[in-house]
């Protein structure tokens, strides 16, 4: 993106005051200055400029060459200014930039620009946005958003959806840095996940999940309550009537999938064919199992009055153990068989690994870019205040 500034000279032109650079060096340059005129809009024909040669004066200040007349020069004499591949490049993306401008028309007074491809140029008046400013600045943002949801509400939603997009972009960002991060503990990933729950928000036999209280008690009077007996997340699947409660346990991602050997760390067969399973796996699994049946008997026993007067209801709760990550099998066709035949065998509790759950954030966020694009027109940014 960049950022351009003009300034109307008449009512159909006005002038760019930052200069394409052609070429830098340490005590020269070459410049083009460029006008606009709207006059032959139509025709395309909206840019004019000037190449300015210039020279770093005592101040560290960019002077212009003087010019020469090319009125008094001779028969047989001549100016040659020439221009190499990669100056000719940088004029001519300055000059793309520019006619993308252009196609804006002239405004009176003092505009700022910001333009990114040819098809998209924003503006914002200078005045305007000083305003918009002062007025963030001093705590009307709340005022400002309701003015805008009020005025132009459509507006508002795009808005809103691309700020919920970027947040969930800088998230799978965070999310594929510190997968691969053996320093990130397992509060740093409830942590992760409390912050970014629309990532458990596709699968799950294509329910949709939302988290209803990070670290609850099992065992407690209420399920936010204290207790001995804690889990990772109480879930909840989401429909527009009912909703069932769902258990997620979370360990790290390097913990092993398949037991390892103490002194070089590889993975243990246990027959032709089949390999021990990591221990955190095994403990994890009977964890999840353990909680689920706490849970449902506490359901039982106390109703979980709080979350029925919500709509939400726990019946033979599903657990979710999240864990490891697959390429530890490196294509090890037996390993990840006997991995895939243990986590399909078991009842009511499925294992998930961080790769996989990567790959569900990273489908969410392309779901997000096609159904929730936002693509704001310039006169959108008109905006009512």
């Amino acid at each position: 993106m960049d950022k351009f500034t003009t300034k109307s000279t008449s009512y159909n032109s006005q002038e760019v005051n930052e200069p394409i650079v052609i070429e830098e060096k340490e005590t020269t340059r070459r410049i083009f200055l460029a006008e606009i005129n709207d006059t032959k809009l139509e025709a395309g024909e909206t840019v004019s400029g000037t190449i300015i040669h210039q020279r770093k004066g005592r101040n560290n200040e960019w002077e212009d060459v003087e010019c020469i007349n090319l009125n008094t020069l001779k028969a047989g004499e001549g100016v040659k200014l020439k221009l190499r591949s990669g100056q000719t490049k940088k004029l001519y993306d300055g000059l793309t930039k520019l006619y993308a401008l252009s196609q804006k028309g002239v405004r009176r007074g003092e505009t700022e620009y910001i333009v990114g491809t040819t098809a998209e140029v924003i503006n914002v008046p200078r005045k305007r946005r000083e305003y918009i400013e002062r007025l963030l600045e001093e705590d009307y943002g709340e005022e400002i958003w309701e003015e805008l949801i009020d005025k132009n509400p459509d507006l508002a939603t795009k808005l809103s959806h691309s700020r919920i997009y970027h947040n969930r972009l800088e998230a799978l960002k965070e999310f594929e840095e510190s997968i691969i991060d053996d320093s990130k503990d397992e509060n740093y990933w409830q942590n992760f996940f409390t912050l970014n729950d629309w990532i458990f928000g596709y699968g799950l036999n294509y329910q949709f999940l939302s988290i209803e209280s990070d670290q609850p008690n099992y065992g407690g009077e209420k399920y936010t309550g204290k207790g001995k007996q804690k889990g990772d997340y109480l879930m909840k699947t989401i429909a527009e009537n009912v909703k069932f409660t769902v258990l997620v346990e979370i360990k790290k991602p390097f913990s092993n999938l398949l037991a390892k050997t103490s002194r070089k760390g590889e993975n243990i067969q246990y027959r032709n064919g089949a390999w021990l399973l990591g221990s955190e796996v095994l403990g994890g699994v009977a964890q999840v199992q353990t909680n689920c049946k706490s849970w449902q008997k506490r359901a039982e026993e106390f109703e979980n009055r709080e979350l029925i007067n919500n709509g939400i209801y726990t019946v033979m709760p599903k657990g979710i153990l999240l864990i490891g990550n697959s390429k530890e099998f490196n294509n090890n066709i037996e390993q990840l068989t006997t991995f895939e035949l243990f986590r399909k065998g078991l009842y009511n509790v499925e294992i998930l690994t961080y790769d996989e759950l990567l790959e569900r954030a990273r489908f969410i966020l392309g779901q997000t870019v096609l159904d929730e694009k936002v693509e704001l027109e310039d006169d959108e940014l008109d905006l009512p205040f």
